[in-house]
């Protein structure tokens, strides 16, 4: 059965799953660089992934079509507990930058359906009052290009709570916590009305090896944060730390899918 892209994370039953920055090339036409990701979201189809492709700090060049291995590998990575996202850089809202912004909205539209992401993940918001015209902008401009405006088409990651919370308003996800696991704490995240939990995403980088249960409970039993993410990937000494998977990666999701009941 075909399950439209826009509802592909609300046809998994559980409230919390997984953002994943995948920014890894995939390594075609086997993808075995993603296929640890692939077995793992094939093995808990109870739980929604949102995965941020990412060629060329972007869709790499201006209208053109994704490069082959992500043309053979994305159709991999579709499920119907699965959005796929592009990410795209706005440098924080800056005006030389935003013709740029919507040139690669429009690049990542233009892919051929097997491959086309279902939305875009709008990378470095400023999450300003001042800026939040422009990200309106930027939001109108892609909503009705993916999944006819319904569902999860738009993450914003201004990596921390925004100073204006209509920010909230405008996108599905927000990535309100983008940081260091040894630096991240849960008192620290904002969680109100103006600021809802089933919009927020976190991801944590230079995790532990195995999955910390207890912070796990706290994000998704307690605070009911939609999307969670610990890398045990590296970003100290200035490394990438979105350039491989964890290695707990199937023993995270599970500890997930565990702490809401499955």
């Amino acid at each position: 059965m075909f399950i439209p892209r826009a509802l592909a994370a609300a046809a998994a039953t559980l409230s919390s799953g997984i953002l994943v920055p995948l920014y890894i090339y995939p390594n075609g036409p086997d993808c075995s660089l993603w296929q640890p990701l692939v077995n793992t979201i094939a093995a808990h189809p109870n739980v929604p992934f949102w995965l941020i492709i990412n060629p060329d700090s972007g869709p790499e060049g201006t209208g053109s079509q994704a490069p082959k291995d992500f043309q053979q590998c994305i159709p991999k990575l579709r499920a119907p507990n699965v959005v796929v996202l592009g990410y795209v850089f706005t440098h924080r809202g800056a005006s030389d930058r935003q013709a740029g912004v919507i040139s690669d909205v429009d690049t990542y539209a233009g892919w051929n359906a097997a491959y086309k992401p279902d939305g875009i993940f709008f990378d470095e918001v400023s999450g300003e009052q001042g800026d939040f015209g422009t990200y309106q902008k930027f939001v109108a401009h892609a909503r009705p290009l993916f999944g006819g405006g319904d569902g999860f088409e738009i993450t914003l990651n201004p990596g921390t709570s925004p100073t204006d919370s209509r920010y909230y308003g405008i996108t599905d996800l927000l990535l309100s916590a983008e940081n260091f696991y040894n630096d991240f704490s849960p008192s620290n995240l904002q969680l109100g009305a103006s600021t809802p939990p089933s919009k927020q995403a976190i991801v944590l980088t230079d995790g532990p090896s195995s999955p910390p249960t207890s912070l796990i409970s706290q994000v998704v039993s307690q605070d009911h944060i939609r999307a969670f993410y610990i890398t045990t990937d590296s970003q100290a000494n200035g490394g990438n730390p979105y350039n491989d998977l964890p290695t707990d990666l199937e023993e995270f999701v599970a500890a997930i899918a565990s702490a809401q009941g499955a």
